[in-house]
């Protein structure tokens, strides 16, 4: 009896296994089929490599270059001891460190472990003669993003960092993984998934314990596509220099076609240190500076226009018929309304001024008398019909839209009414109104190519294909009223009474005005906007300096140096 209960507990036992065995086998087959294969299957991916960015005239701005990495098989080190301890030495690193990395990068026996990036290449060399005695120990070639003119470019070019968890979820499908770098702010940005490359890598098939077995396939990396600006990256530097030791922004732009030929900003930052190792510490050190080198002034910053402000003044007076060129108002140095007193920047006044000298002279008397006589709505009206209080729409992200004051505005932002001496300050660019640099190049391209206002844009080709550039804008300006103002600005500098003298250079006739923006933080911001040659205007020009001081000599004397450098060292005079 005992035995039989003994088969019995046997055979039970026996079926139980069987069943889970044709469960794991048959029905979960699958399941764990897929588990083992992954397990099995390792992929040592290689980074696609970015396109390289050019400028107008074929010059690289942007490329890869070679980099080295030291990285150590953990499978194939010999004696951890010394080959740890010749490391340190080798690297100046500390043998904890070595360590720390090994233990913190580990992921498999044959993956590399980077334990310096990007080292020097006499070291790189050095290590590789000796790897017969250091069997584990590679240095291996990697391609790093090179922003070959750093610091002169990185507002316009942008930088990399990883993709952040919103933008993988967004751009997954489109080829991004967890690994990838990402374009941020300038051409990097805005055409990132032109520039990515496409990523290749190693197929390795491991045993249990994760040793390599053999190599199943590769597939290689490809390049992105390369992609060709419109500036003159020799006038962007040139530019960029000039700007050294201020906070301020220059734009300089072909008024025909919205090109943009240069496009500098000041303090900056160097692009290449976020995609150096080791540079964490620097790169946050650009985020948290009260100095801000990270925001592109010349598309983000908003400023009160002063001076520069009173050829759209102008063009409102005589489109209107508020003013003739030859109307005429009497500058004491003072302007009264009721009680209150405005001062015009000249103690004593510059007596009797018609339209053409109060430009020249950017007499303040002259448009306080026209601002008052035109009212805070048709000062918005005109500001408005030139483009300010809204982006231009240049092709990198971010720009600012400014902002034009009106009693509505007022009312319906502060629930405040509008009160006449504000017209007044409206009337010569202060207040609460506010320009970009960018908008305002557009602005006096107007008054350059008498009436079409172009479509500022960076990208002249993408690969071998010409991007189209955007259609321009028509402002309804009378002809009368261009030239009026035209030679009032060619007066500006011509002029030995002229407030922008300073910006006179041999042979080229140049039309600018002056700005000097009041502020209540200390000194007043700097202006200087203009065009060149005046008869056959190629390239338009903004200078500010934020607390520069007055337009006419701080952003004056940096413009002049800018024409300068371009009529002798580069082809857009010509």
């Amino acid at each position: 009896m005992r035995g039989r209960i003994y088969s019995i507990i046997v055979d039970v036992l026996f079926l139980v296994i069987l069943a889970g065995l044709a469960y794991l086998q048959i029905l979960r087959w699958p399941l764990y089929h897929d588990l083992s294969r992954k397990n099995h299957i390792r992929l040592i991916p290689m980074p696609g490599l970015r396109g390289t960015i050019y400028d107008r005239n074929g010059l690289a701005i942007v490329d890869n270059r070679l980099s080295f990495d030291v990285v150590i098989i953990p499978q194939e080190v010999e004696n951890v001891d010394t080959t740890y301890g010749r490391l340190s030495r080798a690297l100046g690193i500390s043998r904890s460190r070595i360590e720390s990395i090994v233990k913190k990068d580990y992921t498999a026996p044959f993956a590399p472990i980077t334990i310096a990036g990007d080292v020097d290449k006499d070291l790189a060399f050095r290590l590789e003669e000796k790897k017969q005695e250091l069997p584990g120990v590679l240095v291996l070639p990697r391609t790093l993003r090179w922003y070959i003119y750093g610091e002169r470019t990185s507002h316009l070019i942008g930088y990399l960092s990883l993709i952040n968890k919103e933008e993988l979820e967004r751009l997954g499908d489109y080829g991004y993984s967890i690994s990838d770098l990402v374009g941020r702010d300038g051409i990097e940005r805005a055409y990132d998934k032109y520039l990515k490359g496409e990523d290749g890598g190693t197929q390795l098939e491991v045993d249990a314990t994760g040793r390599l077995v053999k190599i199943l396939g590769s597939k290689n990396q490809k390049k992105g596509t390369d992609i060709t600006l419109t500036v003159d990256v020799k006038l962007q530097a040139y530019a960029a220099d000039c700007l050294e030791g201020v906070k301020g922004s220059v734009v300089i732009m072909d008024p025909r076609n919205g090109e943009i030929l240069a496009m500098a900003s000041s303090p900056s930052f160097d692009s290449n240190i976020f995609v150096e190792r080791g540079k964490g510490e620097q790169a946050a050190g650009y985020m948290k500076s009260g100095s801000h080198p990270m925001l592109n002034r010349a598309i983000n910053g908003q400023y009160p226009a002063g001076s520069i402000f009173k050829i759209i003044m102008s063009d409102a007076g005589l489109e209107t018929k508020t003013i003739t060129e030859h109307s005429t108002f009497v500058c004491n140095g003072k302007f009264f309304l009721g009680r209150a007193e405005f001062d015009c920047w000249k103690e004593g006044g510059h007596g009797p001024q018609d339209l053409r000298d109060a430009i020249t002279h950017s007499c303040n008397v002259y448009f306080y008398n026209l601002g008052h006589k035109l009212g805070p709505n048709v000062i918005s009206e005109y500001s408005q019909k030139f483009g300010l209080g809204k982006p231009t729409g240049i092709d990198i992200a971010g720009e600012s839209s400014g902002l034009v004051p009106s009693p509505a505005w007022k009312k319906a932002k502060r629930g405040q009414n509008w009160y006449e001496g504000e017209t007044i300050n409206y009337a010569i660019g202060q207040g609460d109104l506010l320009v970009t640099p960018l908008q305002m190049v557009e602005v006096v391209s107007v008054f350059a190519t008498e009436g079409s206002a172009p479509r500022p844009h960076i990208i002249k080709k993408i690969g071998n294909a010409d991007v189209q550039a955007p259609k321009p804008k028509t402002i309804p300006v009378s002809k009368a009223a261009i030239e009026t103002i035209k030679s009032a600005m060619v007066n500006a500098v011509a002029s030995n009474t002229g407030t922008g003298q300073r910006a006179r250079i041999e042979g080229i006739k140049v039309a600018a005005k002056t700005g000097t923006a009041q502020t209540t933080n200390g000194e007043p911001h700097a202006w200087f906007l203009g065009f060149a040659p005046a008869g056959d205007p190629k390239i338009a020009f903004v200078v500010m300096v934020e607390h520069g001081g007055h337009g006419g000599v701080t952003a004056a004397d940096i413009a002049k140096k800018i024409l300068d450098f371009a009529k002798d060292n580069t082809e857009v005079f010509k």
